[in-house]
């Protein structure tokens, strides 16, 4: 009988070994919902846009995320989030493009979209591909863009007030230069956070657009530039060359903050909203 007891224990124990780190693993943000799924038509295909309406008594406006989807957990910590201290949220995710550049590949077998396509990798010093690919990619990249941009631009007006961009990564290099153009309506603030142009020095000199940090120094948008120890290489080095660009500015129209945390967990994305929140209700006397 003692052993049959002790048999029983020893599977509740075992039972509650497997069950506990599934209850752990479970999604950080369990309140997603298909009812914040939308479509948007760009090219002929479908995109999804994530679009969050206000979670409190303030409205203050509203703030479109454009990220690549390797920054996942930060874009969903902040459009969840920022809904509950009055701003509207609106995000999406750029395509790929046509094909990505790779460290395996010649020039003419470089993949197309959705076909094996591989990252760089880090042990390998020089990619083979040709600059007109390169520009190829840009260019139908910062259409695709532009187009998403343009067709929100109405969703953003059901939420009346402040109208915030964050852009981060190469997604901020291609919308900074959409701003710079004049190719998408003017935010009342643009957030940055790690931007930077990946593989624009590969491009031929003569099609490459002018840097980051110059094309910000001719905006007149307020601008809060954040800058963490784990962005990109390319983002940490020219994030000097931006601050220089634009320190004659008023601390209203550019502000530069180096994270004390990174963006790798939820205390770094806390640190960051706040940051947006308090420059973004500044800039809109709320």
């Amino acid at each position: 009988m003692q052993l049959g007891q002790l048999s029983q224990l020893l599977i509740i124990a075992i039972s509650l070994l497997v069950i506990t780190p599934t209850a752990q693993a479970q999604p950080q943000y369990p309140h997603r919902s298909a009812d914040e799924i939308k479509f948007i038509t760009i090219d002929g295909k479908q995109s999804e846009v994530r679009i969050r309406a206000w979670q409190s008594k303030n409205h203050f406006g509203s703030v479109m995320i454009i990220a690549a989807a390797d920054a996942a957990g930060l874009v969903d910590y902040l459009r969840t989030t920022i809904t509950g201290r009055g701003w509207a949220s609106i995000s999406l995710t750029p395509t790929t493009g046509l094909y990505r550049p790779n460290y395996a590949t010649t020039p003419e077998d470089v993949t197309k979209a959705g076909t094996n396509q591989l990252p760089p990798t880090s042990n390998k010093s020089t990619p083979k591909y040709e600059s007109s690919q390169l520009l190829e990619l840009r260019n139908f990249q910062q259409t695709n863009v532009n187009e998403a941009l343009n067709q929100l631009t109405s969703t953003m007006s059901l939420y009346p007030g402040g109208k915030v961009l964050i852009v981060i990564g190469d997604s901020a290099g291609m919308v900074t230069n959409l701003l710079y153009d004049k190719k998408i309506p003017t935010p009342d603030v643009l957030v940055l956070i790690n931007p930077y142009r990946e593989f624009e020095q590969l491009i031929d000199p003569q099609h490459q657009r002018k840097s980051i940090a110059k094309q910000l120094g001719t905006m007149a948008i307020p601008i809060l530039d954040i800058q963490s120890s784990d962005a990109h290489p390319n983002s940490i080095e020219t994030a000097p060359t931006r601050l220089h660009d634009n320190q004659v500015k008023a601390s209203r129209y550019y502000r530069q903050y180096q994270m004390s945390l990174d963006l790798s967990h939820p205390s770094g994305w806390e640190e960051a909203l706040n940051q947006i929140e308090g420059f973004a209700r500044t800039v809109i006397g709320r």
